[in-house]
């Protein structure tokens, strides 16, 4: 019974997050907002619904961190994530959706070879050689296309890097500090949108 419904629940987490995922991206797309100002507000909006709902609702348990070592590995954690999204919607704004979603399916190969290197696990080559088909399927159907750009492509690449190391470090940290997914999407959230925030008055975008 336990497990049906542990089942249940991570059939409707996965559903809920496809969902969101196609709103967020679609979104993105028909706001033609410059980059690095939609990732600032994505980050702010994502760090007050998460601090209303740990600080103030209180609806799980926070845990703040407690070393310098995991408030430096959460920063460059923060800066990937920041990152990744900042490539992500310039990819939107030079791509069809469609085509970028298609792109973005390569992500497990960027991820394997990045968890390899890091982690050294003996089966990688063997995964990341089974993976090479579906990468390679996926990217000549969306390059094929006439709407694809160098300029898309390139940034949807360096998008699934960033996110790679996103899943490498989240690991790690897990790992090394116990920390919890709420209270770590927390902190990733808010020092991104510092980050992001700098760099959007640097740039003057």
């Amino acid at each position: 019974m336990a497990e049906q419904h542990r089942w249940s629940e991570t059939a409707a987490m996965i559903a809920l997050w496809y969902a969101t995922s196609i709103v967020a991206t679609n979104t993105s797309k028909s706001l033609e907002m410059d980059a690095a100002v939609l990732t600032l507000s994505q980050l702010l909006i994502a760090s007050g619904c998460s601090f209303l709902l740990l600080r103030i609702l209180k609806l799980k348990p926070y845990r703040p961190m407690n070393s310098r070592e995991e408030l430096q590995t959460t920063s460059l954690l923060a800066f990937a994530f920041m990152l990744g999204f900042v490539t992500l919607n310039a990819a939107l704004r030079h791509m069809h959706v469609s085509l970028v979603m298609t792109l973005r399916a390569t992500e497990p190969l960027f991820t394997l070879a990045l968890s390899t290197v890091v982690f050294g696990n003996d089966n990688g080559l063997r995964r990341l050689i089974s993976l090479i088909p579906v990468v390679c399927g996926a990217s000549m159907s969306a390059l094929g296309s006439a709407d694809a750009t160098v300029a898309g492509a390139v940034a949807c690449a360096a998008s699934n890097a960033c996110f790679a190391a996103r899943g490498v470090l989240t690991k790690l940290i897990r790992a090394r500090h116990a920390a919890d997914n709420y209270s770590l999407f927390l902190h990733i959230n808010a020092i991104g949108a510092l980050m992001a925030g700098g760099d959007v008055v640097a740039s003057g975008a």
